[in-house]
């Protein structure tokens, strides 16, 4: 599609704390704040008025907005660069076009949007792999939301124009992401970080690279500051620590237990490899609670570990690559797919939630997409994978079906040959666009996974950002932001590209009210 760019209506940062701006709740009181600290006269004074662990989306918004609000900060991170995931993405932020948001951003076309209308689009999203669990916070949802078009006007003082990506019709919500036209060798995501980074250089703020957070510092029920380790071990003292460390997808331990089938299943992790759950670890150790029901924000399903280690390649095959262009005839949305048994279970062209969730619900791994021979430069891939844990081949689908031992893959495949001769998908309802049939062997059986991007989970929160504790009382002088915290967002299904929405206005919105509570 055409960008359409948007119109900046000129604004000014308004003055209102957390609880008024986004409804999130009433933030602890500057008494409470100033309790943080310690009423030993012998204590260490702070180093600073915020001390903020993890310098992603999320972490570089608060300490911006903090900063900007008089506060001073350190902001700790444990890679050598600021940014993490967002730096090789395309930057997509979603926004909400209500009539309240006009004085911030306005597409130059497009219909208005209204609260009640988005909420119904987020919940029939939601509704894909539901479980019974108290998620999503619809008051938390909106309030987020509500702040999304004034946080992306926010990030244009920065510099960077944003453009339309995506609209409500096609993805649940409004998208914008940062014009990339003048841009060369940097990725849009690339870029915002850099204009972040400058920002808060020039704000004053500390910002420590390859320095990792070991542990949270208490004085009685209070959190007081954090010991780190920049080669060498210390502490950083401050009234209000701020955990920004994303989730814990990197981590086998927290996957084994948070959501076991990750590593049933072989999910791929395609997000960053620092995410190992260092702010649930440090929180639980301060006696935090950590939310249930967790669950991963799914990308496209990819050939299993075993191929992809043996070839990078086989990462291609796929509907949409995150590292290249997918390889055209090697689109799964076109093929057929099925279970242990060799059997079809699904719609093989749905959204990746869908198949996602029901590869992990249905508990029949190992799934297999089926390939022919029709395509040379696919075929080229696949033959890096025979011999290999992952991949079979065989002259006939009946002598493929034995060695695979799949029984029921010859009928399967019959089945399918004439749903897609005839262009009607009965059982499935896959469009006949997508219903290709298949031609002469030999054919290939390859191993796939669900791929996932970040995490649903982290430490519980109350609607200030404030960790908790399993009886719901607030953990004095500690608070989290972005996707160490974002579960409340979602069930097992999300609106694209909130994720990125919710970091930003989360952190942004949280700086300035704690910065103002310890002016």
């Amino acid at each position: 599609m055409t960008p359409t760019h948007l119109s900046r209506r000129a604004f000014c940062i308004g003055a209102s704390i957390l609880g008024a701006s986004i409804a999130l709740g009433g933030c602890a009181s500057k008494t409470d704040t100033a309790e943080t600290g310690s009423t030993d006269e012998a204590a260490t004074d702070p180093n600073a008025d915020l001390i903020i662990i993890g310098a992603g989306l999320s972490g570089m918004a608060c300490a911006r907005s903090a900063a900007e609000n008089g506060a001073s900060v350190i902001l700790v991170e444990k890679a050598p660069f600021a940014g993490s995931t967002f730096q090789t993405s395309m930057g997509n932020v979603s926004i909400l076009q209500i009539a309240d948001n006009e004085e911030f951003w306005q597409f130059q076309d497009g219909p208005e949007d209204t609260m009640n209308d988005f909420i119904a689009r987020y919940t029939k999203a939601t509704e894909t792999g539901k479980v019974d669990a108290p998620y999503p916070d619809y008051d938390r949802v909106k309030a987020l939301m509500a702040a999304s078009c004034e946080t992306i006007a926010w990030m244009e003082e920065l510099g960077v124009d944003f453009q339309q990506s995506f609209t409500k019709e096609m993805v649940g919500t409004d998208t914008v992401k940062p014009d990339a036209s003048n841009l060369s060798d940097t990725l849009p995501g690339a870029f915002v970080v850099e204009q972040m980074v400058h920002a808060l250089d020039n704000l004053g703020v500390d910002l420590r690279l390859s320095t990792e957070a070991l542990e949270l510092i208490t004085e009685g029920d209070a959190v007081v500051g954090v010991r780190i380790d920049d080669g060498a071990e210390s502490e950083l003292r401050a009234p209000v620590v701020v955990l920004a460390t994303g989730g814990f997808g990197a981590s086998e331990a927290y996957c084994d237990e948070l959501v076991p089938t990750i590593n049933k299943i072989g999910f791929q992790y395609q997000g960053n490899a620092m995410n190992t759950g260092d702010g649930m670890t440090m929180a639980k150790a301060v006696d935090a609670a950590l939310y249930e029901d967790c669950w991963v924000i799914p990308n496209v399903i990819v050939p299993a570990r075993a191929l992809t280690a043996v070839d990078p390649d086989f990462e291609l095959l796929c509907d949409q690559s995150i590292h290249g262009k997918a390889l055209e005839g090697g689109a799964t949305a076109t093929k057929l797919i099925v279970d242990a048994a060799g059997e079809r279970f699904i719609n093989e062209a749905l959204p990746p939630i869908a198949l996602a969730t029901t590869m992990a619900d249905r508990d029949a791994a190992p799934y297999f997409a089926l390939f022919d021979s029709s395509d040379g430069e696919v075929v080229a891939v696949l033959e890096k994978g025979v011999g290999t844990d992952g991949l079979l081949k065989a002259d006939t689908i009946e002598a493929l079906a034995e060695t695979a031992q799949l029984p029921a893959l010859p009928e399967t495949f019959a089945a399918y040959q004439a749903v897609a001769e005839s262009g009607a998908d009965e059982a499935f309802g896959k469009t006949a666009e997508k219903l290709t049939a298949y031609a002469s062997g030999p054919y290939y059986l390859v191993s796939y996974v669900p791929s996932y991007v970040a995490t649903m989970g982290g430490v519980k929160t109350n609607a200030d950002c404030q960790a908790v504790r399993a009886d719901e009382s607030a953990i004095t002088g500690l608070y989290v932001v972005g996707e160490c915290t974002h579960r409340f967002m979602y069930n097992r299904s999300f609106v694209r590209h909130c994720s990125n929405s919710s970091a930003l206005t989360m952190g942004r919105l949280t700086g300035k009210a704690l910065a103002e509570l310890s002016a």
